[in-house]
Order: structure tokens, then C-alpha cells, then sequence
């Protein structure tokens, strides 16, 4: 895995974006679609293809999207320490259904976007 600095500086900002929206108090998340599953749905979507983007070496479907529903898991447990979050399975599936999403088109993208060198994504 090498390092390409920018993908995985901006990979890891939106990282820790996420993870600060989703545990601080609820009417402190400015940034929302106003439907709580469809910004787990985006934000993993987002994360995960900035993931692969940033780290296009590492395989795909037995690790990349592995570790971010394990990240997505975590969340959901810090929220349920959290005095106005809670743990929701709900909110695991939305993350999966981002990441499967992403998934999905990521041929595509790959395929079809100037900036992805076939080549390097697994």
C-alpha cells in the first residue's frame, strides 16, 4: 500500500468528520439531510468510495468495506454511551445499504471516470 498523501490526508478528515457528527448532541449536527438514515446512507457511501480512491491497492470486498461497517459499528456503540444517541441496528443496515451502494456502481466509476487508473483498483 502506498502513500499518496492528499487521498488519504482528505480520507481521513471525512473520517473523523463523520464520527464527530454522528456522537455530538443532536441538535449540534448542522450538516444533515434531515432524515437520519439517509445520512448514514451518504456518509458511507462518500466514505467508502473516498476509501478506495485513497487506497485503490487494497481489495475491495475483503477489506475496505469490512472496515468501515466495523467503524460503523463503533459509532453506533459510542453513540450508546452518548446522553441523546443510541445504539440502532437500523443505523447499521443504513450504513451497509451506502456501502453496498457504492459497491454497486463502482465499476462504473472505475470504468468510466478520468481520474481512476483501472490498474490500480482491486
Amino acid at each position: 500500500m502506498r502513500f499518496d498523501g492528499v487521498k488519504q490526508i482528505v480520507f481521513f478528515i471525512v473520517l473523523a468528520a463523520v464520527f464527530i457528527l454522528a456522537v455530538v448532541p443532536q441538535e449540534a449536527a448542522t450538516i444533515t439531510t434531515g432524515w437520519d438514515k439517509l445520512n448514514h446512507v451518504l456518509a458511507f457511501f462518500v466514505l467508502l468510495a473516498l476509501f478506495d480512491y485513497a487506497y485503490p491497492a487494497m481489495p475491495f470486498w475483503s477489506r475496505q468495506w469490512l472496515w468501515l461497517l466495523a467503524y460503523g459499528l463503533l459509532i453506533e456503540c459510542v453513540q450508546g454511551f452518548t446522553a441523546d444517541r443510541y445504539f440502532s441496528l437500523l443505523d447499521i443496515l443504513a450504513d451497509m445499504v451506502g456501502l453496498l451502494a457504492y459497491g454497486l456502481i463502482r465499476p462504473l466509476i472505475i470504468t468510466y471516470l478520468p481520474f481512476s487508473d483501472r490498474a490500480d483498483f482491486h
